[in-house]
């Protein structure tokens, strides 16, 4: 089992903790020996006890960490039970390799994919393969490591897979990437709409725009239950 990273404060916090257990217990020893070992299992039992209720608070319902997923649902900033996710398979060329039915389907309820063809530019036509389903938190932690598992095959493929996640609700984006640690990259502000592309190193795929490298955008307008988020991996495709 891999160890939780400790903060130099908590590290420095337990190194004194553990010399004041040995100067309680070579004192209290010397005088009662039963009741030395007695206090020296309490502040043991303790910290342990801390230790364990800070892995907790790192770790979702399914034991992964609320840090390693950058969906809307699992973080602590949006109110909403539901949000609505879209995946879009791009192939630049229309002969695209791969086609709907051989694409297995999210664990997501009512999921449908549908085939679209786009014009591109020069003459070409670009496909699409699109679907769209509602989740809930558990149904969102399925659907990210669906995702991380089907964007690799896609680029082999030659394509690229985007993830689109909306919720009925405005948040505080800088707040938010703060917390999955992510570095913004991009930004735009306008009205009441505020727009942030970052990069955040546990996403797969990145993707290059200019000298800037990112792999998730985040916008948001209006005010909290009145407002609109979506956040988008790697980048926005569809409108908001």
């Amino acid at each position: 089992m891999a160890k939780l990273p400790v903060s130099p404060k908590r590290e420095r916090g337990l190194i004194v903790l553990k010399k004041i257990i040995n100067i309680l217990g070579k004192n209290v020893v010397k005088k009662h020996s039963n009741v030395g070992i007695l206090v020296v299992c309490i502040l043991l039992m303790l910290c342990l006890k801390t230790n364990v209720l800070m892995a907790q608070n790192t770790m979702n319902d399914d034991g992964v960490s609320n840090k390693s997923i950058p969906l809307l649902l699992n973080s602590k900033f949006v109110d909403a039970s539901e949000a609505r996710v879209t995946m879009v398979i791009w192939f630049d060329d229309s002969n695209r390799p791969l086609s709907s039915e051989q694409i297995t389907n999210p664990p997501v309820k009512n999921w449908s994919w549908s085939n679209n063809y786009l014009q591109a530019g020069n003459s070409r036509r670009a496909s699409t393969i699109s679907g769209e389903g509602l989740v809930n938190k558990k149904e969102e932690l399925k659907v990210y490591k669906w995702y991380t598992i089907m964007a690799p095959k896609i680029a082999k493929a030659g394509g690229r897979m985007y993830l689109d996640e909306r919720v009925p609700e405005s948040i505080d984006i800088p707040a938010y990437l703060n917390h999955i640690d992510a570095q913004p990259v991009q930004w735009a502000i306008s009205d009441n709409l505020i727009s942030i592309a970052a990069y955040q190193k546990l996403i797969n795929p990145s993707v290059k725009i200019g000298t800037d490298k990112l792999n998730i955008q985040i916008l948001s307008r209006g005010e909290a239950a009145k407002g609109e988020t979506v956040l988008a991996i790697p980048v926005l495709l569809e409108e908001f």
